[in-house]
């Protein structure tokens, strides 16, 4: 098979590996990994020590001030998730070796190369977004140093101080915007892992409502090319692997939740906040040239980009669950009729994990708020409505 779930999530992890988050499939160089793992978190905490230090002491202008708060808050909700990974990152291991062994044999082409696409293009929409923000970032502070003779300012930081004109200060400040653009990588690994193991849980359930259609297919096919009770052995057999695999994915989707479930709460009160303080930013403002609208509008789509890719990947995991009784009823257990003695199990059978199915598969964030589309249109609309308030 030239695609599968198991490739999938070891090129994932072999890329965020490579970003400095840690290595979450471990067939490596572990030594090196965390060597490289551990330079990584302590340029990230400096960063974030300096980005706090200016926030609460740092004597900056408004627009800086409200950039430096806005920041720190963002990356110590980050610097959280990253450390969360960390904590269960022997979970993670396991995990991504259940997921990548349940349902290998049943994975088809067409399903994973539709599951490959949407995590490729799912994260590099994100990617792009981020990193065209950051670019806007670094082009108005420079359009500002240009024609105001203020001093470049991206990623505000306590030291150097907004008054000081030296070159060593210029060129710090330029480090540190060359520093934010690196520590952006393993920031965004923390976002898409869970992402990548939202999308394959809803490709699962794909995968499983496929088997049910082909076993169902492959015994109104195979009742009149062979001996009939093969067929229903055949279909009886069928029924136990997709219903196995049912009770497996009920015990992963909790253990996804459970070693995720935070990470992605924390993202959707990420995105979400800080949405609307950016609007909220371009709403009081009384002018605002294009580069600092451009600037705003595409961090505010990148925030919206990420609350969408978890919310909506949830989501499709509560709608693809939802499909799968139907397609365990269709399977063609009523057509064995003349082999009542297995007609009476696969009856069984079908009758629990249909009961079971029935159940509805909701991912909350904090155990309270559904994650899905509802809760994406609902945050959506709070976002605008704030904004509309503070513009009028």
């Amino acid at each position: 098979m030239s695609k599968s779930t198991k490739m999938l999530l070891k090129k994932i992890c072999t890329l965020i590996n490579k970003t400095g988050l840690g290595d979450y499939w471990n067939e490596g160089s572990e030594k090196y990994s965390n060597i490289y793992m551990i330079l990584t978190f302590t340029a990230y905490i400096i960063m974030i020590i300096l980005e706090n230090l200016a926030a609460w002491f740092g004597d900056f202008p408004k627009v800086e001030k409200n950039s430096a708060v806005m920041f720190a808050v963002i990356h110590n909700t980050v610097l959280a998730k990253m450390f969360l990974l960390l904590y269960y990152k022997k979970s993670i291991r396991k995990l991504n070796k259940k997921m990548g062994q349940l349902g290998a044999d049943m994975e088809d082409d067409v399903t994973m190369n539709m599951q490959h696409k949407k995590v490729k293009y799912g994260l590099l929409l994100y990617v792009v977004s981020v990193y065209l923000s950051l670019l806007a970032y670094g082009v108005d502070s420079l359009r500002k140093y240009v024609t105001e003779g203020t001093p470049f300012y991206t990623v505000v930081t306590y030291y150097p101080s907004y008054n000081s004109t030296t070159h060593v200060a210029s060129a710090l400040r330029i480090f540190f915007y060359m520093t934010w653009l690196y520590m952006m990588l393993p920031m965004m690994a923390a976002d898409c892992l869970p992402i990548v193991h939202l999308i394959i849980m809803a490709f699962k359930f794909i995968t499983l409502c496929n088997h049910f259609k082909k076993i169902s297919k492959d015994f109104s096919r195979n009742k009149t090319n062979m001996r009939k009770e093969s067929a229903v052995l055949k279909l009886k057999f069928g029924c136990m692997q997709g219903i196995l695999m049912h009770r497996k994915l009920i015990s992963i989707i909790k253990e996804v939740h459970r070693v995720f479930g935070m990470i992605m709460s924390l993202q959707v009160c990420e995105s979400s906040a800080v949405a609307v303080l950016l609007l909220l930013r371009l709403a009081i403002s009384p002018k605002q040239n294009l580069t600092d609208a451009i600037m705003t509008y595409t961090f505010v789509t990148s925030l919206f980009i990420l609350l969408a890719l978890n919310l909506w990947n949830a989501g499709e995991i509560t709608y693809q669950a939802s499909l799968l009784s139907f397609e365990i009823y269709s399977c063609g257990w009523h057509l064995c009729d003349s082999f009542p003695q297995h007609q009476k199990h696969i009856k069984y059978l079908v009758l629990i994990s249909t009961a079971q199915a029935q159940k509805s598969l909701i991912l909350k964030a904090f155990a309270i708020q559904e994650l899905s589309y509802a809760t994406f249109v609902s945050v959506a609309r709070l976002t605008y409505s704030i904004f509309a308030v503070f513009y009028k």
